[in-house]
């Protein structure tokens, strides 16, 4: 198998404040969009003949060219909307054995291994599932002792006792999509065709970040620094003497750092970045490409999409801000929780404390302005 569907359709609603209604597969995490990041699992994977199914497909333009000399990448335009209508504008190519990915999906590439491997050993339809406390924000599968799916909800409304979330990678057969063609939702097609064949599980344990609120981004940000052994600084970048950087991190081309700031890794600074004095970069944060800060800032484990302005003596923990957002001078978000708390948070460590944690705090400050998200191109002044 070398071939792969990505869906990338959608700015999805629960990031819209974030995306400005871009599709949410453009979305930056750590340098690279989120589709970006997909494209790299396969290509790892050694899968190259790969679609992209959007609503936009202009936007993804870029993405052809980046990849036209490792890959070779169609977009086609999604007929219809929703998931369903999205697999099937891509019917012809997974008809045939295709990795089928949703593209708001992130996780390390040994899960698309993992998932073709199975589909090989089956020879059998084959979903991906990862074990959630509480699935009503995913699809739900539920399983038998064989590991066959018995059951799928794709927008359950209540906790599923021994069910597991839809992963968002699959691998179809031709029946399967002839059975999608005739259901009006995923959920009835899966439920027709476990009815009269065989439908496979493969359970992924490792990390796997669904994006589909603006804590997903911070999740996302975590577990792919963590991954960050060593200290990148290009040779382009700009850093001043009595700066102090401490790994692992990633500074990229363009970037200046001014005097008396403190890097402190694992974090990520992207191209045409600027920091001002007397500032601290500390753990789980990523600057995305042409953020400005301005002096005596401090950031924490936070998502800082393109071209966004921090105001000096503000202090961002724990926070997602979409792109050209304008923060004033001393602002603190995310002030109801100490940052030592965040610390504690983090040496958890594991998937599964690290998810259900941040989840309950972002769940709970949510609601509560700008604590724990700033909508792209707001201006949020000091005592809003």
């Amino acid at each position: 198998m070398d071939r792969a569907v990505v869906l990338v359709g959608g700015s999805g609603t629960g990031v819209r404040d974030i995306t400005g209604g871009m599709p949410k597969a453009l979305l930056k995490v750590v340098g690279k969009s989120v589709v970006e990041r997909v494209i790299d699992g396969l290509l790892t994977c050694g899968l190259k003949d790969i679609t992209l199914v959007s609503d936009q497909p202009s936007l993804f333009e870029d993405i052809t060219v980046k990849y036209g000399d490792v890959a070779d990448i169609q977009v086609i335009k999604q007929v219809g909307s929703g998931v369903r209508d999205a697999i099937l504008s891509a019917k012809d190519v997974l008809s045939k054995p295709t990795l089928l990915i949703y593209g708001d999906t992130l996780v390390p590439y040994e899960a698309y291994r993992m998932v073709v491997n199975a589909y090989l050993t089956y020879g059998k339809p084959v979903i991906m599932v990862v074990p959630e406390e509480d699935v009503r924000l995913y699809g739900a599968v539920s399983i038998d002792g064989e590991g066959r799916v018995v059951d799928f909800i794709e927008k359950p409304t209540t906790e599923i006792d021994g069910a597991y979330a839809y992963g968002g990678i699959a691998v179809y057969d031709k029946e399967l999509i002839e059975v999608l063609e005739e259901s009006s939702t995923v959920d009835e097609a899966f439920k027709r065709y476990i009815g009269r064949r065989v439908f496979k599980v493969a359970i992924w344990s490792g990390w796997w970040v669904d994006i589909g609120f603006p804590w997903d981004l911070l999740k996302a940000t975590y577990y792919i620094l963590s991954e960050l052994r060593d200290v990148r600084i290009s040779s382009k970048a700009s850093i001043a003497s009595t700066a102090v950087v401490k790994g692992p991190l990633i500074i990229e081309d363009d970037v200046e750092v001014d005097h008396y700031t403190v890097l402190k890794g694992p974090l990520y600074i992207g191209r045409n970045v600027t920091i001002e004095p007397h500032s601290l970069v500390d753990n789980y944060t990523s600057l995305e490409e042409g953020v400005y800060t301005e002096a005596y800032t401090e950031l924490f484990w936070s998502s800082i999409q393109p071209k966004v302005v921090i105001g000096h003596n503000s202090h961002i923990y724990l926070t997602v801000i979409g792109s050209e957002a304008v923060i004033e001078g001393n602002v603190i978000t995310s002030a109801d929780m100490r940052k030592n708390t965040l610390i504690n948070i983090l040496s958890s460590r594991g998937v599964a404390a690290i998810s259900k944690t941040l989840l309950n705090y972002l769940r709970r400050c949510s609601s509560i302005s700008h604590k724990a998200k700033i909508s792209a191109g707001s201006i949020i002044k000091i005592n809003e």
